[in-house]
């Protein structure tokens, strides 16, 4: 195999950031634990089971109230079982924009206290991978886990290396979400901000669509278990909820947001295929076009090689520690929609269309067609 240098090309400069490319249509609303499965359970005896219900039910109320033409899907409206794997099925096969499983947190230290929500990916933090093991563990009480999980284990943590290699394609539009909601419960509730982490969970990790875990507050606080049991704390905590989703809703719509920062990266790979290191990653922008239409397709934490299955990839870096994934410098619109499905059909189902004008500055899919006609 042939060692292949690491060229950087770097300039900076300022574009429009697009969140997800496309309208949200299907909200899944997952309610943790259920039947014989009643999560943590308070000081006084208030079962995570029941307030998680009643908080995905409010949130659903107010998404089919303010937005009826989305669809709001429940993995449960009742006292009942779901395994977690099953949770994931159901968000999949309803083919959802997005998917938030609501929790309570629970601690042994009785004064541990505040929100904080989860995205998927793997972090070496004790306290993350400790909340993991215990929203994991509802696999114990599934009948066939050999089948749905191998041989996972939930509560050993050399079990988790599994969760290393994971890549999350929704990685970006997650923390997006995740971000929103904890400045709701911060600013507008006061609540203690635990922040947005990163953790090994299992309801998240088989969704193909960004995914979050919101933890609503500690049920081992005194103080805390009774304002989740109160009717006041289960409305506040579930308007915040539904305006931090209320933001990608209406980000999706319009998809211009603030400007930031990025670098435009070219790579070259490890590879023994003999092609020249220009073949595999390439600086696309085309100044003499007006109108450049790419496909958004992944963003992780790495460069990755992918093996020659995605055409003409380019690499973005944002911040210090991530990259998106374009494919393609289309000239039309129907030129991208033909790269878009063989993306969508080459695994990438989270995939989606965005422009740029000749200056690298990203636009809407409304004005760029506009142009190019």
């Amino acid at each position: 195999m042939r060692k292949k240098g690491l060229l950087l090309v770097l300039f900076s400069f300022l574009v429009m950031a697009v969140f997800a490319g496309k309208p949200v249509k299907v909200i899944v609303l997952d309610a943790g634990h259920g039947g014989n499965d009643p999560g943590a359970i308070g000081i006084t005896g208030v079962k995570e089971k029941d307030i998680t219900l009643i908080l995905a039910l409010k949130v659903g109320k107010m998404l089919e109230t303010f937005y009826p033409n989305i669809k709001v899907v429940y993995t449960r409206t009742t006292d009942v079982f779901i395994p977690l794997n099953r949770r994931a099925q159901i968000a999949n096969e309803q083919h959802a924009d997005f998917f938030m499983s609501i929790h309570c947190n629970s601690a042994t230290n009785s004064t541990s206290y505040g929100t904080e929500t989860f995205v998927m990916g793997m972090d070496k933090s004790a306290a993350n991978l400790a909340v993991a093991q215990k929203e994991n563990a509802s696999i114990l009480l599934e009948s066939n886990t050999k089948e749905n999980y191998g041989d996972f284990d939930p509560t050993s943590p050399e079990a988790y290396i599994i969760f290393s290699l994971y890549q999350n394609v929704y990685l970006e539009q997650s923390l997006k979400v995740a971000s929103a909601i904890q400045s709701e419960f911060k600013n507008t509730l006061h609540k203690v901000d635990r922040g947005v982490k990163q953790a090994p969970l299992l309801v998240l990790w088989r969704t193909a669509m960004p995914s979050i875990l919101v933890e609503t507050g500690f049920l081992s606080n005194k103080e805390e278990e009774a304002y989740l049991n109160s009717a006041k704390g289960q409305e506040e905590l579930a308007k915040s909820m539904f305006k931090g989703i209320e933001k990608m809703i209406k980000e999706n719509a319009v998809t211009e947001v603030a400007p930031v920062q990025e670098n435009k990266i070219s790579e070259t790979v490890s590879t023994d295929s003999g092609k020249d290191d220009a073949d595999e990653y390439k600086l696309l922008i085309d100044s003499t076009k007006h109108i450049n239409y790419k496909v958004q397709f992944m963003v992780i934490n790495r460069v990755v090689s992918l093996n020659n299955t995605i055409p003409d990839v380019e690499i973005v870096k944002i911040g210090n520690s991530r990259y998106k994934y374009y494919s393609g410098n289309m000239s039309t619109y129907a030129e991208a929609t033909e790269r878009l499905q063989y993306i969508i059909a080459h695994n990438y189902p989270d995939a989606y269309i965005v422009a740029f004008d000749s200056k690298g500055n990203s636009m809407t899919l409304q004005d760029a067609r506009k142009n190019e006609k």
